[in-house]
């Protein structure tokens, strides 16, 4: 496998971690955080705290996946729904996912 195939392997696997191809969950914890930053600066709140609280939606829910699926190592290789992601296949070891 050249180079370029193995990064962007271990590049998606990552991701996959991070469930970044499952973007609903962050959907979900954005809606909240936008509202309070509209409600809590009379509709329009800075742009640039508007994309500082993007981000740290995007980090903590990613952050919660990989800690979920640290949790769960032992257990989701056992249950068909889940025995492929990163950790339960070993695509990613523990020491990465931390």
């Amino acid at each position: 496998m050249t180079l370029r195939k193995t990064i962007s392997r271990r590049a998606s696997d990552y991701l996959v971690l991070m469930r970044f191809e499952k973007p609903i969950g962050t959907f979900l914890l954005m809606w909240p955080t936008l509202w309070a930053l509209w409600l809590a600066n009379d509709g329009s709140p800075h742009a640039s705290l508007v994309w500082v609280f993007v981000f740290g939606v995007i980090v903590m829910r990613s952050a919660g996946c990989v800690i979920n699926d640290y949790a769960d190592r032992d257990i989701d290789p056992k249950i068909a729904r889940t025995e492929q992601r990163p950790l339960a296949s070993g695509r990613v070891s523990t020491k990465e996912a931390l």
